[in-house]
């Protein structure tokens, strides 16, 4: 969005510098960002609330920088304790911004992030009709982009296979209509459409050059 509001240049600002110090998530928040709002737009999502789609959508793991590193990128299963504390960065994000003027809806979206449609999503295991759509969007952009990046543990999946993956999940962990509004824009190749070419590629390269 060409966008004059202080508040969110200063979180894209901001966030840009977050994801670009760590090399395991390197622009993931700044690429889900982009997703969601493309995705809004093609659920007819109101205009009014792409900027609280954009910064939720950007803020959504800032709670995961209160959690131990070496737990959050370590490969394998999690004991009990270990995925409490993952799961609590919704929660702590949450916290973090949810005083903050003008950060409300975005807040909410943090919050709900890995709420499910099948209710058994965390922390609160919010039913369906509660769960807003910023973060329906979040969740289901959020999961593409971690299951097709590369990581130092694991190759990226190939985009078919994922695109399956958010299919059979519909309904259960994921909104069936934002995957479905999704999967469109992947396959037609119109995930970026009104991005300049240049700003695709930094953002697709994880802000490894400089803006």
């Amino acid at each position: 969005m060409d966008t004059r509001n202080p508040l969110l240049l200063t979180v894209r600002a901001l966030v840009s510098v977050i994801d670009g110090a760590d090399a395991l998530t390197r622009g993931h928040s700044m690429r889900i960002a982009r997703y969601a709002v493309r995705v809004a737009q093609q659920m007819g999502v109101p205009e009014s609330d792409w900027e609280a789609i954009e910064l939720g959508a950007l803020l959504h793991d800032l709670g995961r920088i209160a959690v131990l590193r070496d737990v959050v990128s370590r490969p394998g299963t999690l004991d009990s304790g270990e995925r409490a504390l993952v799961q609590a960065h919704a929660a702590i994000g949450w916290e973090m911004i949810r005083e903050i003027p003008g950060m409300e809806a975005a807040a909410e979206i943090v919050y709900s992030h890995h709420e499910q449609p099948d209710g058994k999503g965390y922390p609160r295991a919010l039913p369906a009709d509660r769960i807003p759509i910023g973060a329906r969007i979040v969740m289901v952009c959020a999961a593409y982009d971690a299951m097709t990046e590369e990581r130092p543990y694991r190759r990226g999946l190939p985009r078919e296979v994922v695109i399956d993956e958010l299919r059979s999940h519909a309904g259960t962990q994921f909104f069936s209509d934002v995957v479905e509004a999704f999967v469109q824009l992947v396959e037609n190749a119109q995930l970026w459409d009104g991005f300049p070419i240049l700003e695709r590629e930094r953002y697709l390269q994880g802000f490894r050059t400089a803006a």
